[in-house]
């Protein structure tokens, strides 16, 4: 079973997520994409190819890091880890412990967000279909102070009619976006 993790963090700082993972030793190799950075462990094994010439992320000892973005000028998204190989413990038990690490060091910081709690504080702020996923959402302190202040948050994947359904609600609020 694949496992997400989900976190807001300042989209203009550093990534706190990428910073744990770079001080791993050995630290993963890190390959960029339009969306994403894949982190490939490859100590831990090699990369595993779909028919289409794919990697295949279910059968691969690898990463994904959704870092948060700006979008509209004015909404940051929650950020997203993904292990997507499964299973994960009998494929890959080092990349187990790792994201066991991974999800005790994350639960450190505030949980402003769990669908198994109830409401929370900052759900006003949570917009487009961050609540709609079951792995709670944890704050670095830029992103809780931000929260705080009133700053919106939107899933990663959330898409343009989303946004400017969005965006028309936000602006009854006094908050413009950008196009």
């Amino acid at each position: 079973m694949a496992n997400t993790y989900r976190f807001i963090a300042d989209p203009a700082d550093p990534s706190p997520v990428l910073a744990w993972f770079r001080a791993l030793d050995p630290a993963p190799a890190e390959v960029r994409t339009a969306r994403a950075t894949v982190l490939h462990f490859a100590h831990m094994g090699a990369l595993a190819y779909r028919a289409d010439g794919q990697i295949d992320a279910s059968r691969s000892p690898v990463v994904t890091v959704f870092s948060p973005q700006v979008k509209r000028g004015v909404l940051w998204t929650v950020g997203e880890v993904h292990f997507l190989a499964s299973p994960l413990r009998s494929l890959f038990p080092e990349l187990h412990r790792v994201g066991k690490d991974f999800a005790r060091w994350l639960a450190g910081h505030d949980c402003v967000f769990s669908r198994k709690s109830g409401p929370h504080e900052f759900d006003y702020y949570l917009e487009g279909s961050v609540r709609n996923y079951d792995p709670p959402v944890h704050a670095f302190p830029a992103a809780q102070a931000a929260l705080a202040q009133g700053q919106y948050f939107v899933a990663e994947e959330d898409n343009d009619v989303r946004l400017d359904l969005l965006c028309r609600a936000l602006r009854l609020r006094g908050v413009a976006c950008s196009p």
